[in-house]
């Protein structure tokens, strides 16, 4: 559910929070979630309407506010939507405009980790703006066995065993924040000669964990299953 408007007294502090905690989001990501977050803020800045909670624009003049091409700003939609940063409550049909919401929810997940740089009353501001109050630690688990190949494991897909549940257990224990934000979104694919391959939604979730959350990945499957050299990461199987 969406948290509720910001409108009224203290709105305005709490929008500038919703933008700090995308820029800084961003900043530390991939210079190609850099653009897509800083379009996003330009054009939130630009045309947002606080009081309905939504923004109604056609990819034509998203284009001319970005300076890109309509196929670019088209495919900056699907982007930014796959980042969870905002969702489309109207298709635009019928020569309608569609309509957008910054996701508050999504922005807090994509933005969570970055809070502590800016201070713990960001934090606790943060917390009830975005609408969750204090991470929850819900835990989601993919799991794995290992095969013949005692130099190759291979995810099975079983949900009671399995060397992966031991890095997911370990990945929540001493990373809860991170787990229940980012690594619970990887599964296993194989481990082969030290490389450990793992898949991950969409390119978004991708590119952050291999920017950011390499090391303590390694350093959880080397725990559990074995000296691991190098991280490997791909998309899920369509």
């Amino acid at each position: 559910m969406q948290p509720s408007r910001l409108v009224g007294p203290g709105a305005g502090v709490a929008k500038y929070d919703v933008l700090t905690a995308l820029a800084v989001g961003a900043l530390h990501g991939t210079p190609l979630l850099q653009v897509s977050v800083l379009r996003l803020i330009a054009l939130v800045t630009a045309r947002y309407n606080w009081q309905r909670d939504e923004v109604s624009i056609g990819q034509g003049e998203m284009a001319r506010i970005w300076g890109v091409h309509e196929r670019t700003a088209k495919r900056e939609v699907r982007r930014l939507q796959d980042a969870g940063l905002w969702v489309c409550i109207r298709p635009g049909v019928r020569g309608r405009v569609a309509s957008y919401r910054l996701d508050r929810l999504g922005i807090e997940r994509f933005s969570r980790p970055v809070w502590e740089l800016l201070g713990e009353s960001f934090a606790e501001r943060a917390g009830r703006i975005m609408g969750s109050g204090p991470t929850q630690n819900v835990v989601r688990l993919d799991f794995g066995t290992h095969a013949s190949n005692p130099n190759t494991t291979r995810a099975t897909g079983h949900a009671d065993d399995g060397p992966w549940a031991a890095v997911m257990a370990r990945l929540s224990s001493d990373h809860p924040d991170t787990f229940a934000i980012w690594f619970h979104r990887l599964s296993f694919v194989e481990l082969r000669d030290g490389i450990l391959q793992v898949s991950a939604p969409n390119a978004f979730v991708r590119d952050y964990v291999a920017t950011h959350l390499t090391g303590p990945l390694i350093a959880a499957a080397s725990a559990e299953l074995g000296l691991v050299r190098r991280l490997s990461l791909c998309l899920h199987p369509s």
